[in-house]
């Protein structure tokens, strides 16, 4: 009777463990067979409760942040206030971003990426009304200031979120998620905020589409939508009543030695070099580029519309970046999507036209919705957890500073000697930050050991599991040939 029962038992083992297998397999089936869409969607609903809510808070926030962003110019103007006085605004904006992102990494350490977020909500939701109601220039800047603050909150802590409380081998597939729906709302909130005026108009006679009450209006609406963000935060669950994850859980100790820990200083400020070089180029065109649409015979509608096409383009192809870096490697795809860019920079320099001057705004949107992920992802592999929350602060802070000081240099530039050395200046540091990445990381002891998955591609990950196989074969053989020693059984 025991022998039966021992027998029986054994099979029903292995009966429910080959079932569980063919499901595991009958459902890998099905997700290959899906078009790639419908296997991307899939894998989304694989994602956490915390981290859907935490999507849906970024769509939120974002569509009243891109609201902000097109009409507080034009409210300023109303007011009274000239270009002059807008800079000096922007440069306050600015400058408190960049000290607010600087010493983002010990507060996140010390409160937690949940509180420092609903922290930078309430501040920009306070803010952004008095910005809308105030109306004497001095306060203005104070209250800029405040919002700078408020901003880098809101978007420094995106990939520290994600990191915290993001599975390992999801990480790259959110992070796209989340940076295609930014860019999806701020394009959005943008078309929103340029049709609410004259939709505030139309009900109420007493206030013109183009009037200081239209955009205040405006404003404060933008600013409800981004109130109803808060609902998903508050409903998050382990992100909002656990302050901070043991680093353990991620697979990684906190301990490095000496060694470990200046490699780790020395990849934290290579990062935020790159993001340097990065912004200088950028600060160099991307303020300017609306103009100089313009100058080539764009209308004002024209340009909107450029702008809200690349920013569709830039979030529908941006979900592609996982795919991308998986076939390439992250290095290769990185390289790939950085230097996208330059061709039509070269030929906007060469021989300037409408036409590629549009290509070249919807791939530049495209490879900054794809690129900026795939970097970010791939430097809190390499990092060690307790330098995560200070690198993308630092990376911050340098893309600020250094982005506001182009975009000032740009300026004289332009007015005395046109857009070429602009285009010129985007060519050089856009290639110089990206070789500095690929060059420096490829060599990285993490990457050659093979410990990053992330930069191999496919081709690489099949050439190493066939290997693994061979070896385990010779391994198996070579205990057979062992006397005394049994060969291990396979395992289901």
């Amino acid at each position: 009777r025991r022998l039966i029962l021992r027998c029986s038992g054994a099979t029903m083992r292995h009966t429910m463990h080959d079932a569980r297998r063919r499901l595991r397999l009958g459902a890998r089936s099905r997700l290959d067979g899906l078009h790639p869409m419908g296997s991307y969607l899939l894998r989304v609903r694989g994602f956490s409760r915390d981290i859907h809510l935490f999507l849906l808070y970024n769509l939120l926030a974002y569509v009243g942040f891109g609201v902000f962003i097109l009409i507080y110019n034009l409210y300023l103007i109303q007011l009274g206030l000239r270009e002059d006085y807008i800079g000096a605004f922007n440069a306050v904006l600015t400058l408190s971003t960049a000290g607010a992102a600087a010493t983002m990494g010990p507060v996140l350490r010390r409160y937690g990426v949940w509180r420092c977020m609903v922290g930078g909500l309430v501040l920009f939701l306070a803010v952004s009304i008095a910005l809308a109601l105030v109306t004497v220039p001095a306060v203005l800047l104070v209250l800029g200031s405040l919002f700078g603050i408020a901003l880098a909150y809101i978007s420094t802590v995106t990939m520290p979120f994600i990191i915290e409380w993001g599975r390992v081998d999801r990480r790259a597939e959110i992070a796209a998620m989340t940076f295609s729906l930014i860019s999806l709302a701020t394009t959005l909130g943008s078309l929103l905020g340029g049709f609410a005026p004259t939709l505030i108009s139309a009900p109420i006679p007493s206030i013109e589409p183009g009037s200081l009450a239209a955009y205040r209006w405006t404003l404060i609406a933008g600013s409800l939508v981004a109130l109803t963000a808060l609902i998903p935060v508050v409903r998050m669950g382990e992100a909002r009543r656990r302050p901070a994850r043991d680093a353990k859980r991620d697979g990684r100790e906190e301990e490095e030695s000496p060694a470990e820990q200046r490699q780790a200083r020395r990849d934290v400020w290579v990062f935020v070099a790159v993001g340097g070089l990065m912004a200088i180029g950028v600060g160099m065109v991307g303020p300017f580029y609306n103009v100089y649409l313009a100058s080539l015979g764009a209308s004002a509608r024209q340009i909107g519309y450029i702008y809200a096409i690349a920013g569709l383009s830039a979030a529908v192809v941006g979900l592609a970046a996982p795919s991308l870096a998986a076939r390439m490697g992250t290095l290769q795809a990185v390289l790939l999507v950085r230097l996208s860019v330059v061709p039509f920079f070269v030929l906007l320099i060469v021989s300037p036209g409408i036409g590629i001057a549009v290509l070249a705004q919807l791939v530049r949107a495209t490879s900054i919705s794809m690129a900026w992920p795939l970097d970010s992802t791939f430097i809190a592999e390499v990092l060690p957890a307790r330098y995560r929350a200070s690198v993308f602060g630092l990376r911050s802070a340098a893309w600020n500073l250094t982005f506001s000081g182009a975009s000032l240099l740009a300026g004289w530039v332009i007015v005395r000697a046109g857009y070429t050395w602009p285009f010129l200046s985007l060519i050089v540091f856009s290639t110089a930050s990206v070789v500095l990445f690929v060059v420096y990381f490829r060599r990285h002891p993490r990457v050659r050991a093979g410990e990053i998955p992330s930069t191999l591609g496919s081709r690489q990950r099949e050439r190493r599991q066939e290997e693994g196989r061979g070896g385990g074969e010779e391994l198996a053989g070579a205990r057979r040939a062992v006397p005394g020693v049994r060969p291990e059984r396979p395992r289901p």
